[in-house]
This record gives C-alpha cells, sequence and structure tokens, in this order.
C-alpha cells in the first residue's frame, strides 16, 4: 500500500471515530418515533442547552398540526413537576425549558395530543445538561486539534504495524496536537461552558479530563522511545491502542453537573 493510501484510509478512519464520538453520549439528541394518529412521525428530544436563554427542548417531523405538554423538573432533585403546552410549527415545538446555571440539568418528558388521549415520546424520561457559550475561537481550534490528533495517531499506527518507521516529526507532532488541544483549548473550553477548567485527576473525576491524561501518559512514552530508537513499535501501538479504546468510549459521560443542594459543580456524574 502506498503512503497516500495510507493518509486516505486514516482519514476515513478518523472521521469514522469523530463520528461515533458525536453520535454517542449523554448529550446527543434523543430521537424517537411515535404513532400519533395512525402516522408515524419522528421527534427529536435535546440534551444539550445553552445557559442563559431557555431551550427548546422538541422537534418534530411529520406535521405541523401536533400539540402536547412538556413535564420538567431540577435533576436529582424533589422539585415538584411543571408543566406547559406547547404546539409545532415548521418541525419546531415552542417546548421551552427555563435556563439553568452552567453544569446544572433538568429532567423531562412529552406528551403528544391524539385523538384517543395523550401519547408519551419515550418509556424513560431525558435528561438536558445546561452549557455555557464558547467562542469560536476557542472551541474550533479544540476540535481541529484534537481532529489532527487522532489523524497523526492513526497513521503512526498505520506505519508502524506495516514495519514502515514514523513520518518525520510526526510523533513529536503529535504529542504537541493532544498538549493544544487538550491541555489548552480543552481545558479553555471547559472553563466557559461549565466554569472549571481541569475536573479530572487529581481534582475531580471527569472522565473526559482523565482519558485526555491518559493518552497523553502513553503517547509522551511513545515519544521517548522514538527519540531514543527502542522499542518505539510496541509504544507506539500501544499508544495508539489506547487512544482507540478511549475514543470509543462515548463523549461527555461521568462529567460536570451542578449540585442543586450546595450550588457547586459535581464531577463524575452518571449522566
Amino acid at each position: 500500500m502506498k503512503k497516500p493510501s495510507f493518509w486516505v484510509l486514516s482519514i476515513l478512519i478518523t472521521l469514522f471515530f469523530a463520528v461515533f464520538q458525536s453520535m454517542t453520549g449523554p448529550t446527543y439528541p434523543l430521537r424517537i418515533k411515535a404513532d400519533v394518529a395512525g402516522k408515524t412521525m419522528s421527534f427529536r428530544l435535546a440534551r444539550s442547552c445553552e445557559t442563559g436563554k431557555g431551550c427548546l427542548v422538541l422537534k418534530a417531523k411529520g406535521s405541523d398540526d401536533i400539540r402536547g405538554s412538556i413535564f420538567w423538573r431540577r435533576y436529582r432533585t424533589a422539585d415538584v413537576w411543571e408543566s406547559m403546552g406547547f404546539s409545532c410549527y415548521g418541525g419546531s415545538c415552542g417546548a421551552k425549558i427555563p435556563s439553568q446555571p452552567a453544569a446544572g440539568k433538568v429532567e423531562y418528558y412529552a406528551e403528544i395530543n391524539t385523538p384517543s388521549g395523550p401519547v408519551r415520546l419515550g418509556r424513560a424520561n431525558a435528561v438536558a445538561r445546561f452549557k455555557g457559550a464558547v467562542p469560536g475561537y476557542i472551541l474550533i481550534p479544540h476540535i481541529i486539534l484534537m481532529f489532527l490528533f487522532m489523524l497523526f495517531s492513526v497513521r503512526i499506527f498505520i506505519s508502524a504495524v506495516s514495519g514502515l518507521a514514523p513520518i518525520r516529526h510526526s510523533v513529536p507532532a503529535n504529542v504537541a496536537f493532544l498538549l493544544l488541544g487538550g491541555f489548552l483549548f480543552g481545558p479553555l473550553t471547559q472553563y466557559y461552558a461549565f466554569g472549571r477548567a481541569w475536573t479530572g485527576f487529581p481534582f475531580g473525576y471527569d472522565l473526559t479530563d482523565n482519558k485526555t491524561l491518559l493518552m497523553l501518559v502513553f503517547w509522551l512514552i511513545a515519544l521517548l522511545a522514538t527519540l531514543k530508537a527502542r522499542s518505539a513499535r510496541f509504544w507506539l501501538v500501544a499508544a495508539f491502542a489506547v487512544t482507540a479504546a478511549v475514543y470509543f468510549v462515548p463523549h461527555s459521560m461521568f462529567g460536570s453537573e451542578l449540585d442543586y443542594d450546595t450550588g457547586g459543580v459535581v464531577t463524575g456524574g452518571l449522566r
């Protein structure tokens, strides 16, 4: 296989991981189908909202002639359920939950009115987490750098298992991508979103932060092995194996969560 083919394969694998990360985890919208007056309709329930403004948690596809009610309360509290009616137009339903502080969560469910009575969308309650707005000049570099990190990780792995030496400077560059994307722009992104820059070891149990730290440890070992030219292939493969395992864990699990009783942000939450 020629080197250009290596890059094409690396891009395809990286895109697979990117799509997997975006479509899994507790912040990806829930997609539910329900029978409304004999017609199957698709609904999307939001699980991530921006603080400072109400969150439109429900979108519908298939018809505008829909009415129903949304029921919500703050997550992990004994609050009384609140409700409000809504109608749908242009695929957007006026089911708006009031804004919550950063890392605050609400649980909610929706019911659609039908001639035979209300129909609940889904069996379990949806949980939506609120986050602060992250400036584009911070979020975009974070995304690009982490994409480049995964791309180079895959390319280095393919070279290693093919018995080829890594492209010159590829391992140092990959470590630089991880340091900038995961330890500079990553904490800045989290600070704007949830008010805390680092909530992993040794300060907390945030899974995303701890996964990033684990990847750095193995890539630093791989970098050292590459510079010394001692058993570099083993450590390069090991570093990629850890990276792949990390990326197979859904994004944002065990993330920041506001404790409504104390007003503090707890890390390592279940959702």
